[in-house]
C-alpha cells in the first residue's frame, strides 16, 4: 500500500501556515520581563519638589485642622468632632488660608529645622555691598563705614529668621503693622486627602494602626511645600554726592557680576538692583511646612515665665540678684524690644542692645527718688529727668544731654514712638510739652484745670501714641488730647472716675485702646481713644496697690505690676487678666514695666534691685544689626 504525505504549507518570505510535520524536542527556555507599574492617579497639587534649599519649618497639625474645624483626642490620632458631610464623605471646608500672624504665632526656635539657602542670606548681601564699593583706595574712601559694613556679621540662622519674622514698624496714622504680610493657601483638600489616605505617601496612616479617612484630615508627618514661601528685601540707602564730578562707580562694578546677583535654582530666586543711592538684593525661598503634632502658639507664653538678669555682676543662681545700688525706679523698651534703658535711685542709666540679656551704665543724672527715663520705637530717642532736670539722648542711649531744667517735684517722662513728640508731667508744678524730639519744651497753660490739676496732685502719667497726636495725663482725673497736646479734656466726671489715685496709664500705638491703674484701686480699659472707660469687673485685679502698666503696640497684650504683690498680664485688651504664679515672683516690690510693641519682649525692674526679663520666644540670643552708609 502505498502512504500519500503533503509537503508544508510554505507562503510569501518562507513563513510556514497550517499543520506540518517535524521532528520531536524536549525541554525548553524561560525568561522574565516586567513593566512598570500601573500607579495611582497623582492629582494636579501634588508634585514632588527638590526640598534641600527651602526653609524646613515644624509646624503644628492641629493649626490646620482647626482650620478644617476638626478636633481631635490629645494624642491626636482619634478625631472627635469634625465638619463632615458623611453623605458625600467629604469635609465642608476644602480651602484654608494660613496668615501671617497664624505663621508668626506657630514658629519657635524649635520649629525650625534648616534655613536652607537662606542660611547665606546675609553673607551674600555683605558681598554685593563690598563689591559695589570696589577695593580700598578707589571712590570707597568718600564714604564712611563702608570697611566696617556687615548686617549681623553675615549671619543668617534661627535666630536672625525669628527677629525678621517678628520685626515691625507702623504707618504714619501710629497702627501697628507687621513686616511680614501675605498668606498661604491650600486648595482641593479633599482630593488631596483622598489620595494620601489611601496611597499612604507620607508613609503616616497605616490602616493597621487607625482606619484613616478624610474626616481625620491632616496628620503628623505631611508635608507642605510652598515654591515663593518667603520673600524678603534687603535694602541699603547710599548718600548722594553732591559736587560733580560724580565718583560713585558702584553700579558698573555690580554690572560685571549681574550673572551672580540674579539667578533661579530649585525654586530659589534673586533680583537685584542698584544704582549711585541704593542697593536692593530681593530674594524668594521656598518653605517647607514638616507638620508635627507639638502644638506652638507663641502668644499663650505671654508673660509665663520671667529670667531674672545679672547686673553689675551678682549672682543669679539663687534668684539672689538684689542691689542696693540699683533700686530700679524705670525701664522703657524700643519697639522690637532690642533696645533697653533703665534708671535707678542713684541717676545710673543702664542700656542694652540685645533685648535685655546684657547691660552696661552709660551715664548719671544724680540721686533722686522720681527718676525716670523713656525712649522711642526706635530706641535712638531718649528722655531721662530726675525730677529737676531732662536729660535726652539721640543715639540709641550712648550719650546724654541737660535740654531742660527747672521741675520742683516727681517728674514723668512719656515720649510718643516717633520721638518727636514728648510730654512731662511735673507734679507740683505744670505739663512740658516739646515737639522737637526733647530740645526744647513750652508749658502748658497756667490757666487750664490740667495745669491746676497737677500743680495740686502728688502723683501722674502719661502716655502718647505713635505719632503724638493722642496723649492722656492721669493724675486724681483723666485727661484727653487729641491735637498733640494743645487742649485737654477731663472725662472723669461723664464716666465717675474723678477725685481717683491714677498711678498709670498706657495706650496702643494709635491711641485706640488705653488702660489706666489706680493705686489701691481697679483696672479700667477704654476702647475709644479714652472718651469713655470701662471697670475691669474681675476679683483678681480690683483694690490692688498698682504700680505699673504697660501694654503692646495693638493693646492686646498687657502687663500690669502689684507693688508688693504680683504680676498680672492679659492677652485680650485688658478684658480678663491672670496673676503670675511663679513665687519668685511674688511680694516684690514692682516699680516698673515696658512691654516691646510686638509684645514680644518685656522687662520689669523692682526698687529692691531685681531686674527680670520675658520672651513669649525661647532660647533666642540677637547680636549685630544693618550698618549705615553715610557720605
Amino acid at each position: 500500500m502505498s502512504i500519500s504525505y503533503l509537503p508544508p504549507n510554505v507562503t510569501v518570505n518562507g513563513l510556514y501556515t497550517g499543520l506540518c510535520y517535524a521532528f520531536d524536542g524536549s525541554g525548553g527556555y524561560t525568561v522574565q520581563q516586567g513593566f512598570n507599574q500601573i500607579v495611582l492617579k497623582t492629582p494636579d497639587l501634588l508634585n514632588k519638589y527638590d526640598v534641600t534649599d527651602s526653609i524646613q519649618l515644624k509646624f503644628s497639625v492641629q493649626t490646620l485642622n482647626k482650620k478644617l474645624s476638626i478636633v481631635k483626642d490629645p494624642s491626636n490620632t482619634h478625631t472627635i468632632q469634625a465638619w463632615f458631610n458623611p453623605v458625600t464623605e467629604k469635609l465642608y471646608t476644602d480651602s484654608i488660608k494660613l496668615c501671617a500672624c497664624d505663621f508668626i504665632d506657630g514658629i519657635n526656635y524649635q520649629s525650625i529645622v534648616s534655613m536652607g539657602k537662606m542660611g547665606s542670606l546675609y553673607k551674600d548681601f555683605n558681598s554685593t555691598v563690598a563689591t559695589y564699593f570696589g577695593s580700598v583706595g578707589g571712590f570707597m574712601s568718600l564714604f564712611s563705614n563702608v570697611e566696617t559694613f556687615s548686617v549681623n556679621g553675615g549671619v543668617f540662622d534661627a535666630s536672625a529668621y525669628l527677629q525678621v519674622l517678628n520685626s515691625s514698624t507702623f504707618n504714619m496714622q501710629g497702627s501697628f503693622v507687621s513686616d511680614l504680610s501675605g498668606y498661604v493657601t491650600i486648595n482641593d483638600i479633599n482630593n488631596l486627602l483622598d489620595w494620601v489616605v489611601d496611597g499612604n505617601i507620607f508613609n503616616n496612616r497605616d490602616p493597621a494602626v487607625h482606619n484613616y479617612g478624610i474626616i481625620d484630615g491632616f496628620v503628623a508627618g505631611d508635608l507642605i511645600y510652598i515654591p515663593k514661601g518667603f520673600t524678603i528685601t534687603l535694602s541699603v540707602n547710599i548718600q548722594t554726592e553732591s559736587i560733580l564730578p560724580i565718583n560713585n562707580v558702584g553700579p558698573s562694578y555690580l554690572n560685571s557680576i549681574r550673572n551672580k546677583l540674579n539667578w533661579t535654582r530649585n525654586n530659589v530666586v534673586r533680583t537685584t538692583t542698584y544704582s549711585t543711592s541704593n542697593i536692593t538684593q530681593t530674594t524668594t525661598f521656598p518653605i517647607l511646612l514638616i507638620l508635627t503634632n507639638t502644638p506652638v502658639e507663641n502668644y499663650l507664653n505671654y508673660g509665663k515665665t520671667w529670667k531674672l538678669v545679672p547686673i553689675n555682676n551678682t549672682d543669679v543662681s539663687n534668684n539672689s540678684n538684689t542691689s542696693p545700688d540699683n533700686n530700679w525706679l524705670s525701664v522703657s523698651l524700643s519697639s522690637t524690644g532690642r533696645y533697653q534703658s533703665a534708671i535707678d535711685e542713684s541717676g545710673n542709666i543702664y542700656k542694652t542692645q540685645d533685648h535685655g540679656l546684657m547691660w552696661s551704665q552709660v551715664h548719671n543724672i544724680g540721686n533722686s527718688p522720681t527718676n525716670s527715663v523713656s525712649i522711642s520705637f526706635t530706641g535712638e530717642n531718649q528722655t531721662a529727668s530726675n525730677g529737676q532736670t531732662i536729660y535726652v539722648s539721640n543715639d540709641y542711649g550712648e550719650t546724654w544731654q541737660p535740654t531742660f531744667t527747672g521741675g520742683t517735684s516727681k517728674i514723668f517722662v512719656s515720649i510718643c514712638l516717633t520721638g518727636q513728640y514728648q510730654t512731662v508731667v511735673s507734679c507740683g508744678d505744670t505739663v512740658y510739652l516739646s515737639s522737637d524730639y526733647g530740645v526744647t519744651w513750652t508749658p502748658i497753660d497756667n490757666t487750664s484745670e490740667l495745669y491746676y490739676s497737677v500743680e495740686a496732685f502728688p502723683t501722674a502719667c502719661a502716655a502718647l501714641s505713635y505719632d503724638g497726636r493722642y496723649q492722656t495725663i492721669v493724675t486724681e482725673n483723666i485727661y484727653i488730647s487729641n491735637d498733640y497736646g494743645e487742649t485737654w479734656n477731663n472725662v472723669s466726671p461723664a464716666n465717675d472716675l474723678d477725685d481717683r489715685n491714677w498711678d498709670s496709664v498706657a495706650m496702643s500705638s494709635d491711641g485706640h485702646y488705653q488702660t489706666a491703674i489706680e493705686n489701691g484701686g481697679e483696672i479700667y480699659v477704654s476702647n475709644d481713644y479714652g472718651y469713655t472707660w470701662l471697670y475691669v469687673d474681675n476679683s483678681l485685679v480690683i483694690d490692688k496697690l498698682w504700680e505699673s502698666i504697660s501694654i503692646s503696640a495693638t493693646g492686646q497684650y498687657q502687663t500690669a505690676l502689684e507693688k508688693g504683690g504680683s504680676v498680672y498680664v492679659s492677652r485680650d485688651y485688658g478684658v480678663t487678666w491672670e496673676e503670675i504664679a511663679d513665687p519668685t515672683l511674688q511680694g516684690l516690690q514692682w516699680k516698673s514695666v515696658s512691654v516691646s510693641s510686638d509684645g514680644l519682649y518685656q522687662t520689669a525692674v523692682t526698687y529692691g534691685g531685681q531686674m527680670y526679663i520675658s520672651t513669649v520666644l525661647t532660647n533666642v540670643v540677637t547680636t549685630g544689626g544693618t550698618s549705615c552708609i553715610c557720605d
